[in-house]
């Protein structure tokens, strides 16, 4: 599934869920929550896979490319501690 078929998907089941909104008994009413709540984690974690994750950072330094973004990470040398004069 593409990721806009699972985010369609996604819209479908929460405007399906937001129209039940009269259930018997408690129990139903928590079991219907329950089924929608595995469902969306389920589409989200498709949706995840389907996006796709950046690879970790390196600290190592240099320039690196997640997306659009460009990250340049750098090595800086702590500025010297300033002592105070006393007099």
């Amino acid at each position: 599934m593409s990721a806009h078929m699972i985010a369609t998907e996604m819209r479908a089941e929460l405007r399906q869920y937001r129209r039940r909104t009269r259930y018997g008994d408690q129990a139903e009413c928590l079991e219907a929550k329950d089924s929608h709540c595995a469902k969306m984690d389920r589409l989200i974690a498709d949706l995840v896979r389907a996006i796709g994750t950046p690879a970790l950072l390196s600290m190592m330094p240099g320039n690196r490319t997640l997306g659009r973004r460009s990250v340049q990470v750098v090595i800086r040398d702590r500025a010297p501690k300033r002592v105070a004069a006393r007099a």
